[in-house]
């Protein structure tokens, strides 16, 4: 029987091996050509300062939202619809049919919505006192 246990001294080492072995099982599903695309966007004031932004990754026929931020002295300027419909943009340029992201119940789950993004899932109680909500919009 194998042996199973905790390796995090090794972690580049296993995380390698099984990133390997997942894409090699993948590759028997899914399109050969499943690259990791960056996408960084960026709202920066006068000065050049970065006052916000959106961080995703491009990847088969969506874009993945992990990391969407505007600072509080930019807020209701209209800086966050401008960078999702930027990220869209860019997202179609690539050949993506939709986007998706998690947010807390804390965050922004409207501002999503007002966007046209749909709740697939949710996490109760995640962190405790709060839920993580899932969201997906599909372009028309």
């Amino acid at each position: 029987m194998a042996a199973i246990g905790v390796d995090t001294q090794n972690y580049d080492e296993v995380r390698q091996a099984v990133s390997a072995g997942l894409t090699r099982y993948n590759d028997r599903f899914l399109p050969k050509d499943r690259e990791r695309y960056p996408l960084a966007l960026s709202v920066r004031d006068e000065n050049g300062k970065i006052v916000g932004g959106l961080i995703g990754e491009l990847r088969l026929d969506y874009l993945y939202i992990d990391l969407l931020w505007i600072d509080e002295s930019q807020r209701g300027e209209g800086a966050g619809k401008r960078l999702i419909d930027l990220a869209e943009a860019e997202a179609r340029l690539f050949g993506a049919t939709h986007m998706h992201l998690s947010t807390w119940s804390f965050q922004a789950p409207d501002f999503y919505r007002a966007m046209g993004f749909r709740e697939f899932g949710r996490m109760t109680d995640h962190p405790a006192g709060f839920d993580s909500i899932f969201f997906v919009k599909a372009f028309t």
